[in-house]
């Protein structure tokens, strides 16, 4: 997963949860919900 202007996170993930929303103008909200599924490494931007 890239986080932008704070690093990446790499590793095996579950996607537990997806719900995303939208309103006019084609506007779209989204949210994400993962669980870990082993060891995860993080490299800094």
């Amino acid at each position: 997963m890239i986080i932008p202007d704070f690093g990446i996170v790499e590793g095996a993930f579950q996607v537990t949860a997806l719900e995303y929303a939208g309103s006019h103008n084609g506007e779209a909200t989204y949210e994400l919900s993962l669980a870990s599924a082993g060891a995860l490494t993080f490299t800094a931007v």
